[in-house]
């Protein structure tokens, strides 16, 4: 019988995902299942991952459909999960051989553990962290916890508000209960979102120190494409008007209001924020449906939800402008390389 579903989604990553591939067939955990949704790659991730079918004996299963993001790619993949658990793991992330056990070892223990995870270290220097789960602002702006920083094994466990999908094994009817993700995420926020909406649910989403897993990503943390900051402000602001308790919901939005305004007449690109929020107004009829269906689930006051996180209202180092923070002081750094396109962040 499978234990555990393993969702990857990926676009254009045939090198990093025959790798990622590579760790799973060495789990110490056999009785798992892999589906793989390719979002239209156009490099040779079709034939790599048909061509290894055969040797995962019915094990691995890849679906090709219109790219339309990580989000919806998980849903595709969670709708094809008959088990109790579900493991979404990005294609660029690599599993020490015990993960998967241990993850398990962790979630078994309370059917309100929701989701678990760890560190996802960076690739290039596994002494550093690229997230340890994520905070949730008093705004809603949201961050990967420890972003940077050096691994330090005094750090135990610890209840988060959400867990970066890297690497993220969760109960399956918990995730289903909270709605799935929401498609509407094209990029950026969809486990924010997914984490806020467990917690209201009164699931717990912890993360463990013995759970550690490598992220091939550049060391450069390149500059944010417009894109990508478009659908940053989008989303923030529907999870913020979906998710937020009456209480709570105007103070986040007066909070939030004031922050784009500033941000839009400081920053640029500017175009792009404002056509966030005109998205916004033009679907607030399907958010305020989403709405009356949260609210009337959640079972845990929003005071509740973000003692869980450090209650600032900014993280501690901004990204300015950039696509994720720096794993090191640019002194530090290696040198620069060129951003990486949209493309590559379709997952």
């Amino acid at each position: 019988m499978m234990l555990v579903t393993v969702v990857i989604p990926t676009f254009n990553r045939a090198t990093d995902l025959e790798r990622c591939l590579g760790h799973l067939r060495h789990q110490t955990v056999s009785n798992i299942q892999v589906i793989v949704v390719d979002n239209q790659s156009s490099d040779h991730t079709q034939v790599m991952v048909t061509g290894l079918v055969p040797a995962w004996g019915g094990c691995l299963d890849y679906v090709r459909r219109k790219p339309n993001g990580p989000a919806s790619a998980r849903n595709t993949g969670l709708s094809k999960t008959t088990t109790p658990y579900i493991l979404f793991l990005d294609s660029d992330v690599d599993l020490p051989a015990q993960w998967i056990e241990k993850a398990l070892a962790h979630i078994v223990k309370s059917h309100q553990l929701a989701a678990v995870g760890g560190y996802i270290l960076y690739a290039f220097d596994p002494s550093r962290v690229n997230a340890y789960g994520g905070d949730l602002g008093k705004m809603g702006l949201a961050w990967d916890m420890l972003e940077g920083t050096l691994l330090d094994p005094s750090i135990g466990p610890s209840s988060r508000i959400w867990i970066n999908c890297s690497a993220m094994l969760a109960r399956t009817d918990a995730v289903r209960a909270a709605g799935c993700f929401d498609e509407t995420f094209f990029y950026s926020h969809e486990d924010t979102d997914l984490g806020w909406r467990l917690n209201l649910l009164g699931y717990r989403v912890e993360v463990q120190p013995d759970l550690k897993a490598e992220h091939n990503v550049s060391a450069d943390s390149g500059l944010a494409n417009e894109e990508i900051i478009f659908h940053g402000h989008k989303n923030r602001l529907r999870s913020i008007l979906k998710n937020a308790s009456n209480f709570r919901l105007p103070v986040m939005l007066a909070a939030y209001g004031t922050y784009l305004l500033a941000d839009i007449f400081t920053r640029a690109p500017r175009g792009v924020k404002l056509r966030a929020l005109v998205w916004n107004l033009a679907h607030l009829g399907d958010t305020l449906m989403m709405r009356n269906d949260i609210q009337g689930k959640r079972t845990v006051s929003d005071s509740q939800v973000f003692a869980k996180g450090t209650q600032s209202w900014f993280p501690p180092t901004r990204l300015n402008g950039r696509r994720r923070r720096p794993a090191a002081e640019p002194s530090a750094s290696p040198p620069a390389q060129p951003a990486r396109p949209i493309a590559d962040d379709r997952i």
